[in-house]
């Protein structure tokens, strides 16, 4: 067994060098075999083997440690205990193993960086000739790489960051796109598989429907495997997927083609934020997930204006060819960014951890693939931010049937005049990109110097700066869209306005609360925003089933007015968070703790 340290102060003994690399890596490179603690009235331990004992009731092994903050220095926090029979599942891991007495507070004199990332902890005892002894388990750190770590994504070239970003986004960009082009060639689809406009819909439905369900699988497996081989794998199924609908001979087919499509394309949409979270630091996140924002909200305004030419030009073969050469050529592309998560980097270093164990994969996985839902339902910000950002995105596709009863049938545009209608909300969106990458950066970096000064870490609500005028701008423009649109003597720009800042307050709600989960939940972020995700999907793939005939039957007064009244009791949601982030986020058990 390696020796005890009893309140004296000498360097942490390792069990090899893989395992000193693996500490290193876990505490973020702040500790390692040549970091030292005082310890005074405690013991520092290496773990001991499967059949010896604590030694003494004074003695805590850690297999990992929370990081929460009320002072300068960081400290390690207790929250759970792990019984013997469970010790040897952490005894395959080499981890950090401290002490903490009479609940003393073991401090490091070290700033660990935001990266430090929490798991799940179960809480069990074990005595031993009736004195019980708790060896205490906090939250799981993943092993990461530290800053200064030379295959750290986060010391990639701005260039190199720019790049991935790029092909990462612009795939997401491919799906988005699909999910609405579709709409352009529901007439031409009806005539020629002879099924109703309901039927033919569902290619909608059913697509973003899959955007749902993906996220629940790929978001977890990420964090398992890593981004590289889940963007290959789904890459893959989802370009087969596309070229097998452009060639699908029946209505079913088609169907489930789609499905299938977003099913796989959802690994781009869920876990793209979580590989920009991997290369960029705190400062830059923001930059960087605004061509995100970009592509998964222009995508869907980006569809129907180009369809609109290629359905009434070629017909709807080539509209979903166009589709599968998109989604094929970027699936190929994204097949070659490297790898970003820090931790699948450090487990591919070690020999021993490339050894594949079928069992314990399977057996990892299925614990974690209920993950997002567990967030969804047991993290109240992920909850709140999954039914603002659901709400918001619904009536995003919700309004794509307004435009068309609007343009279309009480206007009387050509169909082509009306894809260019859609012009309104991409320049809405590039407009919410000026200014997220100017006024909402400058707001960010203003915001992160107070918390400094008041002498805390920055903390994630700096992300909401313009998220709180996008909350009012939002309500706004659904209601000058339902009083204006309706009204031929009011010239169409009007509406297109409306459209116009509905895109804009969006974006930047959008561009907030996404760099704010992935802010709060670190490395388990794929997971909170495949919660997200897969609650939008659910509603945005409602939306379409039911929006038309609510515009039918309500009018475009009554049903935009009723959207605009719902996004009038969603709009205190960013403050509230201003207000009470940091409390909840104390209160969280998966949140780090940045105080």
């Amino acid at each position: 067994m390696w020796p005890c340290m009893q309140g004296e102060r000498r360097p942490l003994q390792l069990h090899s060098p893989n395992e000193a690399d693996t500490l290193a890596a876990e505490t973020g490179g702040l500790i390692d075999n040549r970091s030292s603690l005082t310890l005074p009235g405690a013991s520092l331990c290496q773990t001991p083997s499967v059949d010896e004992q604590c030694p003494s009731t004074n003695t805590i092994y850690y297999t990992n440690y929370k990081a929460s903050r009320s002072a300068a220095p960081w400290s390690i926090q207790l929250s759970a205990t792990m019984s013997r029979s469970t010790k040897p599942a952490y005894d395959s891991e080499p981890t950090l193993y401290a002490a903490k007495v009479k609940g003393e507070t073991l401090d490091l004199a070290v700033d660990l960086d935001l990266e430090a990332q929490l798991s799940d902890v179960t809480q069990t005892s074990f005595s031993q000739n009736q004195d019980t002894t708790s060896c205490v388990v906090p939250p799981r750190l993943p092993a990461t790489l530290p800053l200064d770590d030379p295959e750290n994504p986060k010391s990639w070239s701005t260039a190199r960051k720019f790049v991935v970003d790029l092909v990462l986004c612009t795939w997401v960009l491919s799906l988005t796109f699909s999910s609405t082009a579709y709409v352009a060639s529901l007439p031409a689809l009806m005539q020629h598989f002879h099924v109703s406009q309901e039927v033919a819909l569902l290619g909608v439905t059913l697509t973003v429907f899959g955007f749902a369900a993906g996220p629940i699988v790929f978001g977890p497996a990420s964090e398992i495997w890593g981004r590289a081989p889940v963007y290959r794998f789904a890459g893959l199924f989802y370009s087969g997927f596309s070229i097998a609908s452009a060639f699908a001979p029946s209505a079913p087919s088609l169907l489930v083609f789609r499905f299938l499509v977003g099913f796989f394309g959802a690994a781009s949409i869920n876990n793209v934020p979580a590989s920009i979270g991997d290369f960029t630091h705190l400062e830059e996140r923001g930059l960087y997930t605004i061509l995100y924002a970009l592509m998964a909200f222009g995508g869907p305004s980006l569809g129907p204006l180009v369809s609109a030419f290629i359905q009434h030009d070629v017909g709807f073969r080539w509209n979903l060819r166009v589709m599968a050469i998109l989604s094929t050529v970027l699936s190929i592309l994204v097949a070659l960014v490297p790898e970003t998560h820090g931790p699948t980097i450090m487990k591919r270093r070690n020999k021993e951890s490339a050894k594949p164990d079928v069992y314990k994969i399977l057996t990892v996985f299925q614990s974690v693939l209920a993950r997002p839902i567990i967030y969804l339902f047991t993290e109240p910000l992920v909850t709140i931010v999954s039914i603002y950002l659901s709400v918001l995105y619904g009536i995003l596709y919700g309004f794509f049937e307004a435009f068309g009863v609007v343009f279309l049938e009480i206007r009387g545009f050509t169909p082509t005049n009306y894809g260019l209608t859609y012009i309104a909300l991409g320049l809405g969106f590039l407009a919410a990109c000026v200014l997220l990458a100017t006024v909402g950066q400058t707001m960010y970096l203003n915001a992160a110097r107070r918390d400094v000064a008041s002498g805390v870490r920055t903390q994630p609500e700096a992300r909401l700066g313009l998220a709180f005028y996008g909350a009012v701008l939002s309500p706004i423009s659904l209601f000058l869209f339902a009083w204006t649109a309706p009204y031929v003597r009011v010239h169409w720009i009007v509406p297109c306005i409306a459209e116009f800042l509905f895109a804009l307050s969006m974006l930047v709600i959008f561009t907030g609360f996404v760099p704010f989960l992935i802010d709060t939940y670190q490395l388990t972020a794929a997971s909170a925003l495949a919660a997200g995700m897969a609650s939008r999907a659910l509603v945005g793939s409602v939306f379409p089933l039911f929006s038309l005939q609510m515009y039918h039957a309500l009018g475009v007064q009554g049903a935009t007015s009723l959207l605009g009244g719902v996004a009038c009791l969603l709009a205190p949601i960013p403050f509230v968070f201003k207000l009470y982030g940091r409390e909840m986020r104390a209160r969280s058990r998966r949140a780090v703790v940045v105080e």
